[in-house]
């Protein structure tokens, strides 16, 4: 499924983020994805597949509503594309 994302670098308020809106093939995580994602913390989510060049290291995303971690990405591609692995962060913030 094709939805709109948004790519987040975080400012010192949410006003001050920097906002990028991007068209993205939105796929769920696999169990082993899961798994791991799990282990540092996170809620596993979706996977995310942008052109590579509308991405520039953003660690965050919002998708339905929900502001999400990037942990991992993958790529580029052969296809010129990268994958993004975003979750929610899980347990305590901060130890």
């Amino acid at each position: 499924m094709d939805a709109l994302i948004t790519l987040i670098h975080p400012g010192e308020t949410d006003e001050t983020d920097e906002k990028t809106e991007v068209f993205a093939k939105v796929e769920s995580t696999g169990r082993d994805e899961f798994a791991a994602a799990g282990e540092r913390g996170f809620k596993a989510s979706n996977k995310f597949t942008v052109w590579n060049n509308e991405y520039d290291g953003q660690p965050e995303c919002i998708y339905d509503g929900k502001r999400l971690t990037i942990y991992r990405t993958y790529g580029p591609r052969n296809d010129d594309r990268i994958e993004l692995y975003a979750a929610e962060r899980v347990g305590r913030y901060g130890g």
